[in-house]
């Protein structure tokens, strides 16, 4: 898959993919799961307890923090072995009802666009099922009702100090799209628990191209984006207990359309956990920084020359729009209380 971020001369390329290169490799080699020795705290579910130990170990890892929140996808290498199963369909047929209509839903084609359709009042666990037939089924807010589920949002939320969510999303294998090519405002971890699933995951397209359009919002509705193979920086099958980071817009595709394997994961439908952080639906980038300031200030939000930000390159609209560091929130009442 190709991974270079600039596409300019030669040399200056081949320097930004190799230090692009060394970057993910550093982030794919984090080791967050807990040795099986690891003990919970005390009080503290015991089911909880490693993922406490994952979500606090890989936000607080140097590599992470310098150069992978908000910048670089990727996938650990390691398997998150307490995740295998974690949440399975049975589950679902026990928990799914706990959420109202409208948090559950399917992606569908309407008038020319993809919208998610939601439930019907008094659905069954039978009508997700027959839904899954033909389309991924999400658990949306699942981490807020559901309470195996609430610990784990919980994990993360300590965590990271910062605003957060829990979806679970649903697909039978077979499908030649689970979720079409698209966008999205969160910065993600994705955790494999049953099943497998494709994922491509490429580079953000430059927002001056679409200046009218929502970069953390494409491929919804009506706006249909197209694959750029050359920006392609990520083409996996998550296994159970697989881990993947995705950047708050960064498009991603997926499907269950793989190759055969004789095995028992191959006839389980895919269900995994996504984690996202919610920096930009909150304002909490320093691209919001920069506007508040400059509102407060009376002078107008535009660069210098009176270009619009999206006009920026996209390396430096990136770092622009990069999220509040994890913790920030936490600075007035470390100082209060003469934390360092």
């Amino acid at each position: 898959a190709g991974r270079s971020r600039s596409r300019r001369g030669g040399c200056e390329m081949v320097t930004v993919a190799a230090s692009l290169d060394a970057t993910e490799a550093a982030l794919s080699s984090i080791r967050a799961a807990p040795a099986e020795s690891s003990a919970p705290a005390p009080h503290e579910p015991l089911a909880s307890a490693p993922w406490r130990h994952a979500f606090s170990t890989l936000v607080s890892h140097r590599a992470f923090v310098s150069d992978g929140f908000g910048e670089v996808a990727f996938k650990l290498e390691e398997h998150w072995e307490f995740a295998v199963g974690a949440f399975t369909m049975e589950d679902v047929a026990r928990d799914v009802t706990l959420l109202p209509p409208q948090f559950v839903a399917s992606g569908m084609r309407h008038q020319g666009g993809v919208y998610n359709q939601p439930f019907a009042a008094g659905f069954s666990f039978a009508d997700v099922d027959t839904r899954m037939d033909s389309a991924t089924v999400v658990m949306l807010n699942a981490g807020f009702l559901v309470p195996k589920l609430a610990s784990i949002s919980l994990a993360m939320l300590e965590a990271t100090g910062l605003p957060i969510w829990l979806n679970v999303y649903l697909s039978k294998p077979g499908l030649a799209t689970s979720t079409q090519l698209h966008t999205d405002a969160q910065d993600v971890v994705l955790v494999q628990c049953t099943g497998r699933k494709r994922w491509r995951v490429y580079r953000p397209p430059p927002p001056g191209k679409t200046p009218s359009l929502d970069p953390f919002a494409r491929g919804k509705g009506t706006d249909h984006m197209e694959f750029v193979e050359e920006d392609l920086l990520i083409d996996t099958v998550m296994e159970p207990g697989q881990v993947l980071y995705i950047p708050a817009g960064y498009p991603h595709t997926t499907d269950t359309l793989l190759e055969p394997v004789e095995d028992e994961v191959a006839s389980q439908p895919s269900v995994h956990l996504t984690v996202g952080v919610d920096s930009h639906i909150w304002s909490l980038s320093y691209a919001h920084l920069r506007q508040h300031a400059l509102t407060r200030a009376g002078q107008p939000a535009a660069l210098s020359d009176g270009a619009p930000v999206s006009a920026l390159p996209l390396p430096q609209w990136l770092r622009l729009h990069a999220p509040l560091p994890f913790g920030f929130l936490s600075a007035r009442h470390l100082a209060a209380g003469g934390g360092g």
